[in-house]
């Protein structure tokens, strides 16, 4: 860590520090950093879903042994998001981004050389925890380096990183496994290991979490010396605190941490469980091909990408709450005329860009508006800690609409996701405030 001058703060008794401007450099490194990492967990996460089919086959697996390689990535996401959230508020965001990348890429490779199911279960189990830690890290470096204007629109360029992932995820089986085999396609999951050496050798601390550091290692020394002001004690005692503890300090705080993660998890059970089951559903009702299925999906995400950067924009030009609010009404209606009004194969084609826009567009502002609740000591904690255990829970999205359509009605039970949405608009109004133009601390 870079050492930061006595001169970058003002006096120990008042907990100012005085924050730097990041140079324009360092903001598009940091920027290009994690959209990078984001779209590494896209790749090596979703590139199991593509080839599992090859997997049961050659290692002779049952459906629900299947089943349970992606819940041990699901269970490795959760502890993996909140393990390397702690770190990186503790250690440093950059070594922190650097080994969780390294650890999803290597153990993506591995699979190449897995001889059983269990190998199966246990690298996928550490793909999940490099997956879920790189989340928070990436979010937090952009927030805490652009500028508050423009924070929303850095945090959802993030977001268009794993979209991007996806994409080449869906693309890499198709080019590779005709030639090459199945396990071949998970050699390319290492590729993100040159990221790794990229982000340690290339990008730096963000100096607001610098800064901080700098700062508690003064009330630690004065503390050493006795020397602390009844101020700097509360502040001491404060800081050292485990990040964790900073997301309950207070019931206002509490009920804005609860209300983020049922937000979080609102967005991704609408994600998962819709595009976890449309492919089945224009199958089976609809006699789509797997070509027009694959189109389906290329749609779907075209128009998730374009929401994602609407959400950015709109953030920061009329604030969070408002566009939380347009995206949840929204979605509730849309949801309302694409399961229930249209009937046409190809109107359900093509209105799958609105579906994708409202579904997953929101995750252009969660990274933002996470950063935005929470001071730089627990912020990377906070962004992995929310968003991955909505994200965790929301894995169990799936199974809930399959077990809701064990009647045979599957389309029905899809129907049912416009109720959630109302749910995140309620919540949102409730337990978590305006951050449009705050500044870090």
């Amino acid at each position: 860590m870079n050492v930061v001058s006595k001169a970058q703060y003002v006096s120990a008794e008042s907990q100012e520090v005085k924050v730097e401007v990041e140079s324009k450099s360092k903001r598009y490194k940091t920027l290009l950093g994690s959209v990078l990492g984001y779209a590494a967990e896209g790749l090596d996460m979703l590139l199991l879903s593509f080839v599992l089919m090859y997997i049961l086959k050659e290692f002779h697996l049952t459906p629900a042994q299947g089943a349970n390689l992606i819940l041990a990535t699901t269970a490795g996401m959760l502890v993996g998001s909140y393990l390397f959230g702690f770190l990186a508020d503790l250690f440093g965001r950059i070594r922190t981004m650097a080994v969780s990348i390294l650890l999803f890429s290597v153990a993506t490779a591995l699979i190449y050389f897995a001889t059983d199911y269990w190998q199966l279960l246990f690298l996928r189990f550490l793909v999940g925890m490099g997956v879920g830690g790189e989340f928070g890290i990436g979010m937090a470096i952009v927030t805490e380096t652009w500028s508050k204007n423009m924070r929303a629109k850095a945090t959802s360029v993030v977001a268009l990183g794993w979209q991007f992932g996806v994409l080449v995820a869906s693309l890499l089986p198709a080019l590779i496994v005709p030639y090459f085999g199945w396990r071949a396609v998970f050699l390319f999951g290492l590729i993100p290991a040159l990221l790794a050496v990229y982000v340690r050798k290339s990008l730096s601390e963000p100096k607001l979490w610098e800064q901080k550091q700098q700062y508690k290692k003064q009330l630690q020394l004065k503390a050493l010396q006795g020397t602390l002001t009844a101020e700097e004690t509360r502040k001491w005692k404060n800081m050292k605190k485990f990040p964790l503890r900073k997301l309950f300090e207070n019931k206002k705080i509490t009920m804005t941490t609860i209300g983020l993660i049922v937000m979080s998890f609102i967005q991704n059970f609408g994600y998962y469980g819709i595009f976890t089951w449309m492919p089945t559903i224009l199958a089976n009702k609809y006699g789509y091909t797997l070509a027009k299925a694959s189109g389906w999906m290329f749609i779907s995400t075209v128009g998730m990408l374009i929401g994602i950067a609407v959400f950015g924009f709109l953030a920061d030009k009329i604030g969070r709450r408002k566009t939380f609010t347009l995206y949840y009404i929204g979605g509730t209606v849309y949801c309302l005329i694409y399961f229930f009004l249209l009937k046409d194969a190809t109107l359900l084609l093509w209105g799958s860009a609105l579906l994708g826009f409202f579904a997953n567009g929101m995750m252009g502002g969660f990274g933002a508006v996470l950063a935005e609740n929470y001071p730089v000591e627990a912020r990377s904690t906070a962004e992995n800690f929310i968003f991955g255990t909505g994200r965790g829970l929301a894995g169990f999205g799936p199974v809930i609409i399959g077990l809701l359509a064990s009647g045979g009605n599957l389309f029905g039970a899809m129907s049912l996701i416009f109720l959630i949405y109302p749910i995140g608009l309620i919540t949102m109004l409730v337990c978590v405030p305006e951050t449009k133009g705050k500044a870090l601390d």
